[in-house]
């Protein structure tokens, strides 16, 4: 069974200054100093993906593990660590610095169907719901439209049943769904348990990671004057605000007394 894992690269968006986050002319902000990282949801996907190959020992099926990203150069390091992670095949859809895709979900959905109907058949499409960056929560049921496959959303764990077949435990509506289903299919993911990617030892990254990485080069001026169908009129950063109780007292000790009486006795009693 061949499952493709499809992610995106990220910057930390945590270590971007406050007074930084300003929106030039083409209403983008300055990210270029922060550290990038796997999108969370995308890298808890590709993290269910190893351990259900690693339970396919038991099973009669062979999980054939592909990883595809639309980025840049520098994103490459991301694929040689899954390739030391026992990854079969990585591919890159190249994307230049000036390409604005991070409200597109349906360049992103058509890239991907592209790869799988035109190149490289898959039989499982795993990717994370959204990224920090676009949280469209689009790709993925726009990916399965464009496929023609069924689409299961909030994908907390996958499970080896047979070469046509997968148990996948997913979350709908605060309860738990555990279903047997057929492939094709694409899983997005959600709040997965195990949301970590493991880290490959020093001898899997030197023997593994120099595979070569395929490359695609998209007609990007024709997918943007097809796609475009949203334009990015502002941008700024949401306010966020703790709600917060000011303590009055002349003293620390009347401040803690306080904090005790309003506050924590309450909490005590009932323990």
């Amino acid at each position: 069974m061949k499952i493709l894992g499809c992610f995106k690269i990220v910057p930390d968006l945590d270590l971007i200054a406050e007074e930084d986050w300003i929106a030039d002319g083409q209403l983008q902000v300055d990210t270029s100093y922060a550290k990038l990282s796997w999108n969370c949801f995308d890298e808890g996907a590709l993290e269910m993906m190893l351990k259900l190959s690693d339970l396919s020992e038991g099973f009669d099926v062979v999980y054939e593990l592909n990883a595809l990203t639309v980025g840049r150069q520098r994103h490459e390091s991301f694929l040689k660590t899954l390739y030391a992670l026992k990854f079969e095949h990585a591919v890159r859809v190249e994307a230049e610095e000036d390409q604005d895709i991070r409200f597109c979900p349906e360049i992103i959905a058509e890239l991907v169907a592209g790869y799988i109907a035109g190149t490289s058949p898959q039989d499982v499409v795993v990717m994370g719901m959204q990224s920090s960056e676009g949280c469209n929560m689009k790709t993925p049921l726009l990916l399965a439209e464009a496929l023609g496959w069924p689409c299961i959303t909030e994908v907390t764990a996958l499970e080896p049943v047979d070469e046509g077949h997968l148990k996948v435990t997913s979350e709908e509506d605060g309860r738990t769904a555990v279903q047997v289903v057929g492939v094709p299919c694409v899983l997005a993911v959600g709040n997965a348990p195990s949301s970590y990617l493991r880290v490959p030892t020093l001898k899997d990254k030197m023997k593994l990671g120099k595979k070569p990485i395929e490359h695609i080069v998209p007609d990007w001026e024709q997918l943007l004057e097809k796609e475009q169908n949203v334009e990015l009129t502002e941008l700024a950063a949401v306010e966020e605000r703790r709600d917060a109780v000011l303590i009055e007292g002349g003293t620390p000790e009347e401040k803690a007394r306080e904090l005790y009486e309003s506050y924590l006795k309450g909490r005590l009693e009932k323990i």
